[in-house]
C-alpha cells in the first residue's frame, strides 16, 4: 500500500482504536483486552491489516511521517506567503504571525493526534538536527519536566527529581511522602502546637504536583515556589505563592483556602478550581476561575469572580482590573503541556520560553513589534519551537551556556 493510500482510510474505523495505535507507535506495552481488540479491528477488512502491517514498520512510518510533514509545511508556507502579500498592499502597524499546531501526521496513522496527544510523533520518534542556521554549534535543549525541590521547616533541602516512591522526610509528627511523581502529606502521627511551614519550589525547566495537607491539589508551573503548613490548623488555610500554579480545592465552608500573592493580594476560596499567574517580570498578577467561587482582595479593593472569568491586578498601579471573560484553553495551555499564544508579544513568548527551558535571552537591536497566534507542543526541544518561531520576521542565535540571542 502506498503512502497516498491512507488518505482513502474511512477515518471512522480508527476511532475506537486510535488510542491503542498511539500506544503501539509510542512503544508502551498493551493489555490482554487491547490486544484482543486490536486483533478484532485487524481482521475487519484488508486495508485495516495493511494499515496496522505498515504501521509496525518504522521505515514505513517514518515514510510517511516525512511526506505529510512536506504537505503540512508547503501548507503553512503558502499561507504566511498570502499573509505577507496581504501586508505587503495594507501594512499594519503591527506584524501579527499565527503558527498552527504541528500536526506532522493527518490520517492513519496519526488519527492518533485527534485524541490530543498530537505528541508532535515527528519530534518524538526521530532525532532531528538543530534545524537553525546559527545553533549548529550548540547543544540541543530538551524541554522540561517533572522535578522540584523540597525546603523542609529546618530549612534543610530534598531534590525531588531523581527520588523513589517512599516517605521522604517526617515534619512534627506529619509523614512526607514522593508517590510517583507527587508529594503528598499524611495524617498527623503525634500531637505538636507549633506550626511548620515547608516550601516546593520549581527551578526553571521543572513543574510539579503537590498533594496538600487537606487533601486540596496545587500544580506549579516552572519558576514557581508554594510555601504551606504541614497541617491546617485555625479558623483558614494559608499558602503563599510564587510564579503561577493551577488549584483544586477541597471544599470546607467551616475553613476558607487563602492563597497570599505577595504583599498586597490575597484569593479567597471556598471549593473550587482556579489558576494564579504572578511571577515578578510579568507586569500584572492573573486570577483565573474555572470552577467554583473566588473572592480577590488588594488595594483595598475586592471583586468576586464567576467561572471563566479573570482579574488582572497591577502592583506598579495599585490597581484592580474589572473582571472580564478569559480563555480557559488558554490559561490551562502549561498544565495541559502547550505554548498557547493570543496575540502575545515577542518579549512574553520569549519569557515562557526562559522558564521552560531555562535558558537566557537577550535581544539586538532592529526587533521589529511581532505578534504571536498559535499552539505549539512542549514536548518540542527549544531548537523546533524556534524554527516554528523563525516563520515570523525574527530570526534566533543560539551560543553555549544556554544564552538565546533574538535577531531581526
Amino acid at each position: 500500500m502506498a503512502s497516498e493510500d491512507f488518505h482513502d482510510i474511512n477515518m471512522a474505523l480508527l476511532d475506537p482504536v486510535a488510542p491503542l495505535l498511539h500506544k503501539l507507535l509510542a512503544g508502551e506495552p498493551l493489555s490482554a483486552e487491547e490486544l484482543l481488540l486490536l486483533q478484532e479491528w485487524q481482521e475487519r477488512s484488508s486495508d485495516n491489516k495493511a494499515l496496522l502491517d505498515r504501521l509496525e514498520m518504522s521505515a514505513a512510518v517514518q515514510d510517511m511521517l516525512k511526506k505529510w510533514y512536506a504537505i503540512e509545511k508547503n501548507r503553512e508556507e503558502k499561507k504566511l506567503l498570502g499573509m505577507h502579500r496581504v501586508h505587503q498592499l495594507t501594512p499594519p502597524i503591527h506584524t501579527r504571525v499565527h503558527f498552527l499546531r504541528r500536526r506532522f501526521v493527518r490520517y492513519a496513522a496519526a488519527g492518533l493526534l485527534l485524541l490530543g496527544t498530537g505528541a508532535y510523533l515527528w519530534t518524538l520518534r526521530q532525532h532531528r538536527e538543530p534545524s537553525l542556521a546559527h545553533a549548529s554549534s550548540a547543544e540541543t535543549i530538551a524541554p522540561g519536566r517533572d522535578g522540584a525541590v523540597l525546603t523542609l521547616a529546618d530549612g534543610s533541602r530534598v531534590v525531588l527529581d531523581s527520588m523513589g516512591n517512599g516517605v521522604i522526610a517526617n515534619q512534627q509528627g506529619v509523614p512526607v511522602s514522593l508517590q510517583n511523581g507527587q508529594l503528598a502529606y499524611g495524617p498527623i502521627s503525634s500531637s505538636g502546637e507549633e506550626m511548620v511551614y515547608n516550601t516546593i519550589s520549581t527551578p526553571r525547566g521543572r513543574q510539579f504536583k503537590v498533594l496538600l495537607p487537606d487533601g486540596s491539589k496545587v500544580w506549579l508551573n516552572a519558576a514557581s515556589a508554594l510555601r504551606y503548613p504541614t497541617a491546617f490548623t485555625g479558623k483558614d488555610r494559608r499558602v503563599t505563592l510564587e510564579g503561577e500554579a493551577y488549584f483544586e480545592i477541597a471544599k470546607n465552608a467551616a475553613m476558607p483556602f487563602k492563597v497570599a500573592v505577595g504583599n498586597t493580594t490575597e484569593v479567597e476560596v471556598l471549593g473550587t478550581s482556579f489558576n494564579i499567574n504572578s511571577y515578578k517580570n510579568e507586569s500584572t498578577i492573573k486570577t483565573t476561575l474555572l470552577e467554583g467561587v473566588v473572592r480577590l482582595h488588594a488595594y483595598q479593593q475586592s471583586q468576586t469572580l464567576k467561572p471563566g472569568q479573570q482579574v488582572s491586578i497591577t502592583p506598579s498601579k495599585e490597581k484592580m482590573e474589572p473582571a472580564h471573560e478569559a480563555d480557559p484553553e488558554q490559561v490551562m495551555a502549561w498544565k495541559n503541556g502547550l505554548f498557547k499564544f493570543d496575540d502575545a508579544s515577542l518579549p512574553e513568548v520569549m519569557r515562557e520560553l526562559e522558564r521552560w527551558y531555562d535558558i537566557e535571552v537577550t535581544y539586538a537591536k532592529g526587533i521589529p513589534p511581532i505578534r504571536f497566534g498559535g499552539e505549539i507542543n512542549k514536548q518540542n526541544t527549544l531548537q523546533d519551537v524556534l524554527q516554528i518561531l523563525e516563520e515570523s520576521n525574527v530570526h534566533f542565535k543560539l551560543e553555549q551556556g544556554r544564552k538565546l540571542v533574538v535577531m531581526p
